[in-house]
């Protein structure tokens, strides 16, 4: 276009509307400004081919498919799309962030597919993408497909068709290339699919030649932290009418929002453990919406009285009904949302009107806090209008979150599936298992923490359960000691068949190990006993399981700690009531687990682009690690120290604020007490060999907890979450930056390369050295590979820092050598001991030993100093990892035992 020629042809119109003329002016400029923006990015790319791993012909073709402003660094984060003859690579997506100020381009991240052309199996589909449809229902058990019909032709190979019975929404299919591990790329249909019964949310690639499955991906992310199997979530086909009927609010005056009132557990209370409720007055954030939280118009005044707005639909939903729109309490003309709450013993409907706000409040913050750092309107957040439109055709809106109370279709779980912009996402919180022993009376009164007893008719963990559960069967007795004839009369492995005396009517106490935990309370029940506590024979509480169909009494597991203790008090003839008990904790209480769920739709939206949220699916992806960072984030107070122990979901584990909650560590800077590094991604695999994402992610989370830690030291502690100055608000502003800069596919290395290139964009890298540091005191030094992006077993750990050339302004250090330096284990290859000799006193420090399969076989915490020997006559020979820990030393070795 010749952009002088149209300007002096508009010129000649006298009577051209001047405002008409503006508007022309600002899309000329438009048409100039992209004009010149993609002959950057063109440029850019031919000119740094050797730099990225490309040739020439991987770069020919693309499409912007997203652009996304970041008002924090002034620039424009663009998102392209890599293409084969007008088809899309699956995920092959490259950031290219541009400088608004002089149009330059200052970072570009990757994952385009090298050597494309030679990789191309086919360009033209054999199958059908009707044929698609039917293989992909049968092979995900769908059902039958019919009446498959085509409802819109998109553009070429790119359809909606009906919901054919199988989708609770029209299925989208497209034709794509499909990135395979052995390197080739598969010509393939992509389908979506909703699952009818909303447990999934499919994004399927179908072979478009043979039909076979190549890869699939869920929506979904599933927070099932009790059994970290499988992808569990709803997602609900949004439907903008209710059948409740809110009522209508007539506009206000400007002092309409002094009237709102929530009582919630407020920022940063983390759930009823950790503090009382709050009544605030009008708490929402004047930038993030301006309107209220109850607004859907972008007028004055509220469009609801019950807990939906603008950010977030809040409801019960415990008949898992996905379809309809459930039952949410109505704050009236004023928006009051004053409840009544009583925890003691209660049913969790007796305070939904709580569950509800509380979760209509979190939902409300985190929209409001995220938003200050960048997760605004144009970056894809979730809002049913936009406020604040973009020049780029997108963000569409309409996407508000589907927030669902005390979910009915599952237990000890929570969950956030995020589609792409324009979509609703849902979070779905559910209810918890909170079986307790309570001892009434004698030296140990209190309630403590248990495990109940997952007993299953086939002995499988997803079997039909069997036993007597807690909740239909509470229990109240004195508890007595397992005496039988066997040869640890504690163990309760008899099988003489004898009466044993002075069971009947009591809660029996057990000891581990021996024969099978189904054996053990079979004996007791079949001596009339009415309860039984297994105590572990190691350190924290054990999980029993089974098959049995004939228990009918209810048992439980307790700790070697409580077990012990309880056993001594009876040793000492004390008499010992007890109740055994569970009544279902709200996950919607627990701030930290629902901000956690709410991460999960940031994490998916920021990487790739809003209109990608595939790019999250590779094995050592990170998604959970963000979520729990976000968590943590949010829940900081002005008391806590870098040493604080911070664990996850607590509340619902009925800990005290002290304990672990749902993840094997808890967050804390003193690696005696977390010692997690790089390596460990190794060792987290579940018992069928697939990854464990939670455990991944709390790697991650780790070293973003340090990196918070390390800025506060520099900055300080500012309480202000929303504008504050302090470390904690920087880190918050590089995690933010950084998902918007991190690559579509990648691990460890790509994110933390992306958190120092945030920092270049918002600081001018002043914070490098801090964040080397950190990462590197962690493993993800300069010399670290993540290896390849969907491996967990191929990490190479290092804890160096970049050379001086590449990291001026920092002190020498190199964390590795210096800890080497410390320590000096022998022999090595050992048989029945090693020594380890130590340079210099390591106050607090622990000695764990680890087998290959990341078992801990030995550990010991002291301070250590001079030689310290180890027994390792008891360790099977093979290959094990010797690991030496405190607040701020993080040693590994490879240790062979003979």
């Amino acid at each position: 276009m010749n952009i002088k020629l149209l300007l002096k042809s508009l010129l000649r119109l006298k009577t051209i509307n001047k405002n008409l003329f503006f508007v022309l002016i600002l899309l000329v400029s438009g048409i100039t400004f992209g004009q010149n923006q993609n002959d950057v990015i063109k440029n850019y790319l031919s000119t740094n081919l050797e730099k990225y791993d490309l040739l020439k012909a991987d770069i020919d073709e693309w499409k912007i498919t997203s652009e996304v402003y970041s008002k924090q660094s002034k620039v424009t984060h663009i998102y392209l799309q890599q293409l084969y003859k007008g088809i899309p690579v699956f995920n092959a997506v490259s950031n290219i962030s541009i400088r608004k100020s002089d149009n330059k381009v200052i970072f570009l991240s990757t994952s385009f597919v090298k050597n494309l052309a030679a990789k191309i199996n086919s360009v033209t589909p054999a199958l059908k993408p009707k044929t698609a449809i039917i293989q992909v229902a049968s092979a995900l058990q769908l059902g039958s497909p019919n009446g498959i019909e085509l409802m819109k032709e998109k553009g070429a190979n790119n359809y909606v068709f009906s919901k054919s019975g199988i989708s609770q929404q029209n299925i989208p299919v497209e034709l794509v290339y499909q990135p395979l591990k052995d390197g080739s790329v598969k010509l393939s249909w992509l389908l979506n699919v909703y699952q009818l019964d909303g447990i999934h949310w499919w994004n399927v690639r179908v072979d478009a030649n043979t039909g076979i499955i190549l890869q699939k991906n869920d929506w979904g992310v599933n927070c099932d932290f009790d059994v970290e199997t499988g992808i569990h979530s709803h997602v609900s086909d949004i439907q903008k009418e209710s059948n409740q009927s809110p009522l209508i609010i007539i506009k206000k005056n400007e002092d309409f929002f002094e009237a709102d009132q929530y009582n919630v557990f407020a920022l940063p209370v983390e759930s009823p453990n950790h503090g009382g409720r709050s009544l605030l007055s009008a708490p929402h954030n004047l930038i993030a919406s301006p309107f209220g939280w109850h607004d859907t118009d972008g007028v004055l005044g509220a469009e609801y009285t019950i807990t939906r707005g603008n950010n977030v639909y809040a409801q019960l939903d415990d008949d898992n009904d996905n379809g309809t729109f459930g039952y949410s309490p109505d704050g009236g003309s004023d928006l009051n949302f004053n409840f009544t709450l009583d925890l003691d013993g209660k049913s969790p409907d007796s305070y939904k009107d709580v569950s509800i706000t509380n979760l209509f409040y979190v939902n409300n913050v985190m929209h409001d806090i995220w938003y200050q750092y960048g997760f605004d309107e144009g970056a894809g957040n979730f809002q049913a209008k936009n406020y604040v439109e973009n020049d780029f055709p997108f963000p569409l809106g309409e996407d508000e979150v589907i927030a669902d109370a005390q979910d009915g279709s599952g237990k000890n779980n929570a969950n956030f599936s995020t589609p792409p912009e324009g979509l609703n996402p849902r979070m779905q919180m559910y209810l918890w298992d909170n079986p307790s022993l309570k001892i009434n009376t004698g030296s140990l009164i209190g309630k403590y923490v248990v495990n109940e007893a997952r007993f299953t008719a086939d002995g499988t963990a997803n079997g039909i359960k069997s036993g007597a559960p807690l909740k239909d069967n509470p229990v109240t007795a004195d508890i007595v000691l397992m005496n039988d004839t066997g040869a640890t009369p504690i163990n309760g492995c008899s099988d003489s068949g004898l009466p044993i005396a002075g069971l009947d009517g009591k809660i029996v106490i057990i000891g581990a190990g021996g024969c099978t935990f189904v054996s053990k309370v079979q004996l007791a029940q079949d001596n009339n006993a009415v309860g039984v506590i297994i105590v572990n024979n190691g350190g924290g509480n054990l999980t029993m399981g089974g098959q049995t169909t004939t228990i009918r009494i209810p048992s439980v597991s307790v700790s070697k700690e409580i077990g012990d203790a309880i056993i001594t008090a009876l040793l000492n003839f004390e008499t010992i009531n007890a109740t055994l008990s569970a009544i279902d904790i709200d996950g919607s209480l627990d701030n930290g687990i629902i901000a956690h769920e709410y991460g999960h739709g940031i994490s998916n939206r920021l990487i790739g682009g809003p209109l990608n949220v595939n790019c999250m699916q590779n094995q050592e992806q990170l998604g959970e690690g963000w979520s729990d960072y976000f968590g943590l984030a949010i829940t900081m107070k002005p008391a806590d120290t870098k040493t604080t122990v911070r664990g996850i979901g607590t509340f619902t584990r009925s800990e005290p604020i002290t304990g672990t909650g749902i993840r094997r560590y808890p967050y804390t800077t003193d690696m005696s007490v977390n010692p997690f590094s790089f390596r460990d991604v190794q060792n987290q695999a579940l018992s069928d060999g697939a990854v464990s994402v939670h455990g991944v992610g709390s790697i991650w989370a780790t070293m973003l907890w340090d990196l918070n830690w390390k800025m506060i030291g520099a900055y300080g502690f500012d309480s202000d979450m929303y504008t504050g100055t302090g470390g904690n608000n920087k880190t918050m502003s590089l995690v933010i930056e950084g998902l918007k800069l991190t690559p579509c596919g990648s691990g460890f290395i790509g994110a933390r390369d992306a958190i120092l290139a945030a920092d270049e964009l918002l600081n001018a890298g002043v914070n490098k050295c801090i964040i080397w540091e950190v990462f590197a005191r962690r493993g993800l030094g300069f010399s670290s590979s993540s290896g390849e992006a969907d491996s967990f077993k191929d990490q190479i750990e290092t804890f160096d820092m970049p050379p001086a050339s590449l990291l001026t302004g920092c002190a020498s250090l190199n964390l590795n050598k210096e800890v080497l330096k410390v320590f000096r284990v022998y022999p090595n290859p050992a048989s029945t001991s090693i020594n380890i000799s130590i340079t210099t006193e390591v106050k607090n420090g622990t000695i764990s030993i680890y087998d290959i399969n990341g078992r801990q076989v030995y550990s010991k915490k002291s301070d250590l100093k001079g030689t310290v020997n180890i027994n390792t006559a008891t360790l099977s020979a093979g290959i094990y990892i010797l690991k030496i820990n405190n607040e701020e030393i993080n040693y590994s070795q490879k240790l062979i035992i003979n």
